[in-house]
């Protein structure tokens, strides 16, 4: 009977321990929103609320009261910049924008913004994830395509500005993917480190500084073959963007 006991107790230990390694082992599927530190993204930005038009004379009036404060102006353009400081500021004061207000805060919330834009999700490091994106692939100097960079968009670092480094993984696979290409969306599996990198490779606009708060060393890539259309008209089958050898 004690033997019976003891041999159920050695299979349920077992199988804890399996379901215990499986459960570790789990791949959880990301979206890019996932990525973002929640805590660092929580700051009071009072530009957000701002048109695109009270933006732009916000920034005028910073520019044009630091040009005013030179003084190396003659009369006449001085005049002018008055005249132009003038207007931008009612045009700000009639849609209820406390303009100095704003215009001292601005480092302050550039330094938030800067923060959140690097800070990646500190629970997602070490786990094994899955997420869907568009590859850069990089050749190292063997010419071997064994990593790269994973963003969400088609187009981002050459024709559409990078995005924020917690938008981008660095991913480094095992062996040379011979059919890598540019832009080809694929869904990438493997373990996720919080690693920040920062590296300058050359794209068709010229060279660029890649900046990555996160890294994956990839155990599964698997490219999609559905067609999407970009804004350059055709498929990305008609556009076969190659890589380029990083710098």
């Amino acid at each position: 009977m004690k033997i019976s006991i003891l041999r159920v107790l050695v299979i349920i230990c077992l199988l804890c321990s399996s379901f215990l390694a499986s459960s570790a082992q789990a791949v959880v599927s990301l979206s890019w929103q996932d990525l973002i530190d929640p805590k660092a993204a929580q700051f009071e930005d009072p530009y957000a609320a701002l048109s695109g038009f009270e933006l732009r004379s916000l920034g005028n009036v910073l520019r044009l009261r630091q040009r005013l404060s030179a003084g190396d102006l003659p009369a006449s353009e001085q005049r002018k910049l008055e005249k132009s400081l003038l207007n931008e500021e009612a045009k700000l004061a009639a849609s209820g924008v406390q303009t100095d207000q704003l215009l001292a805060q601005r480092k302050t919330v550039a330094l938030q913004r800067a923060k959140a834009a690097l800070a990646g999700n500190k629970q997602l490091a070490g786990k094994n994830i899955a997420i869907t994106g568009y590859v850069i692939p990089v050749l190292d100097n063997s010419g071997a395509a064994l990593g790269g960079y994973l963003v969400p968009e088609f187009g981002m670092c050459s024709h559409m500005p990078a995005p924020n480094p917690n938008q981008m993984i660095r991913y480094r696979l095992a062996d040379d993917w011979k059919a890598a290409e540019m832009y080809k969306p694929v869904i990438l599996k493997g373990r996720l480190e919080l690693v920040t990198t920062r590296q300058t490779i050359t794209l068709l606009d010229g060279q660029v500084e890649m900046i990555a708060a996160f890294e994956m060393h990839v155990s599964e890539l698997q490219p999609l073959e559905h067609t999407i259309d970009n804004e350059y008209g055709g498929t990305l089958k008609d556009r076969i963007f190659r890589f380029f050898k990083h710098d």
